[in-house]
C-alpha cells in the first residue's frame, strides 16, 4: 500500500469531489444563489451581473448572476461521472477486443487496422465534432440522457481503434518471452497462458492506461466545450443576455468543458468566469498526473524487479543442472556466508 499512496490519496479526493456534488441539493440553492443586480444601502441598484470575486462570491458571478462555487459544484458529478464511464467502456471494450484478437483471431489485425485506418490521421477532435453535430451542435429538443449516451458512444469509439491495437502489439510482445513459450511448448491453453502469465502484466499497465485515458478524455471534454458542443446539450434559451452582451449557448448540465465553452467568449471582458473553471480542471488533471507518475514508477520497478528474479532463477536452474555435489558445496557455502554475516 505504501508504494500506491499518492494513486489512494487522489482516488480518495476524486470520490470526495464527487460525493460532494451528489450532495449538492442538500446544502446549494436551485437558482446557485443568483444576484443579477447589486443594491447598496439605500437599495438603489450599483452594479449587475457579472461581478467579480468578492467575500460572497469568491470566484465571482456569471452573466446570469449565479456563484461559480456552486455552479462548478452542481457540474462536477457530471463532468466526473462522463469520464470514467467514457474511460471505463474504452478500456472494457477495448481491451477484451484486443485480447481476443491477438490470442485467438491473430488473423484479424491486418483487418482491423485497414478498417480503422482513418483514425490514425484525422485528429480525433475533428471525427467527434463530426459524429456529434446533429446531437450538439444546436438545440433540439432531445432528451437529456439520449443526448449523453450517444455523445458517450461517440467519445469512446474515438480512442477504441488504438487502445485495442496498443493490446494487440502489448500481448505480442509478451508471446515473445520465454516463459510464455515454454507454457505453449509445455501444451499449455491459450486461456491458462492468459490467466497465469498475461494477465498480471495486462493488470498493471491496464492501471496506467484507465489514469492515462481519464486525463484524455478530460482535454477532449475541454476541446468540445470550446466549440460549445456540451455534454448533455444545451439549454433553449441560452444565458440571458441584456443589450450589448454577447448572445451564447449555456450548457444544460453545467459541465465543466461547456463552462469554459459558453464563456471563453466573453474571457477578456470577464476572466474569472473562464479561470474559476479552469482551476477546477486544473486540479483533477495535477492529481491524476500525479496518481500516473506514481503507477509508471511502480509498473517501472515490477518489471526491473521480475527480470531479476528471472536471472536467479536462471542461475539456480545452472547451478543444479551442473552438479548435484556442485550444487550442494555452492548451497553450503552460501548459507555459511549468511550465517557469519557476509554476502556471496
Amino acid at each position: 500500500m505504501k508504494n500506491y499512496r499518492k494513486t489512494i490519496i487522489g482516488s480518495l479526493l476524486i470520490i470526495g469531489l464527487f460525493t460532494v456534488s451528489l450532495m449538492y441539493p442538500l446544502y446549494g440553492d436551485k437558482d446557485f444563489h443568483e444576484e443579477f443586480y447589486i443594491y447598496d444601502k439605500n437599495g438603489s441598484i450599483i452594479d449587475r451581473a457579472p461581478t467579480p470575486p468578492t467575500l460572497d462570491h469568491p470566484l465571482g458571478t456569471d452573466r446570469n448572476g449565479q456563484d461559480m462555487v456552486y455552479i462548478h459544484l452542481y457540474g462536477a458529478k457530471f463532468t466526473i461521472a462522463a469520464v470514467f464511464t467514457i474511460t471505463a467502456l474504452r478500456i472494457l471494450i477495448g481491451v477484451l477486443t484486443g485480447i481476443v484478437i491477438a490470442i485467438w483471431l491473430p488473423g484479424m489485425k491486418i483487418y482491423f487496422k485497414d478498417f480503422f485506418l482513418g483514425f490514425r490521421y484525422v485528429p480525433g477532435l475533428i471525427i467527434v465534432l463530426f459524429l456529434m453535430a446533429p446531437v450538439t451542435g444546436h438545440y433540439t429538443g432531445m432528451s437529456v440522457w439520449i443526448a449523453v449516451a450517444y455523445q458517450i458512444g461517440v467519445l469512446t469509439l474515438v480512442a477504441y481503434p488504438a487502445i485495442v491495437i496498443l493490446v494487440i502489439e502489448f500481448i505480442e510482445e509478451l508471446q515473445k518471452k520465454s516463459f510464455v513459450l515454454s507454457s505453449y511448448l509445455m501444451g499449455g491453453s491459450s486461456f491458462h497462458i492468459l490467466k497465469k502469465h498475461m494477465w498480471p502484466f495486462l493488470k498493471s499497465t491496464g492501471t496506467l492506461m484507465i489514469v492515462q485515458q481519464i486525463l484524455s478524455t478530460l482535454v477532449i471534454i475541454m476541446h468540445l466545450g470550446i466549440f460549445e458542443y456540451f455534454l448533455g446539450g444545451r439549454t433553449k434559451g441560452g444565458i440571458f443576455t441584456l443589450p450589448g452582451d454577447i448572445p451564447v449557448a449555456e450548457t444544460l448540465s453545467n459541465e465543466w468543458g461547456g463552462l469554459i465553452g459558453q464563456n471563453s467568449r466573453v474571457m477578456l471582458q470577464y476572466p474569472w468566469m473562464v479561470l474559476s473553471t479552469m482551476v477546477f480542471f486544473f486540479f483533477l488533471i495535477v492529481v491524476l498526473n500525479m496518481m500516473k507518475k506514481e503507477l509508471e514508477g511502480n509498473l517501472e520497478t515490477d518489471r526491473i524487479d521480475f527480470n531479476s528474479k528471472r536471472k536467479k532463477t536462471k542461475q539456480l536452474q545452472a547451478d543444479r543442472s551442473a552438479s548435484p555435489v556442485a550444487f550442494r558445496l555452492i548451497n553450503d557455502q552460501k548459507q555459511g556466508n549468511d550465517q557469519n554475516g557476509f554476502t556471496g
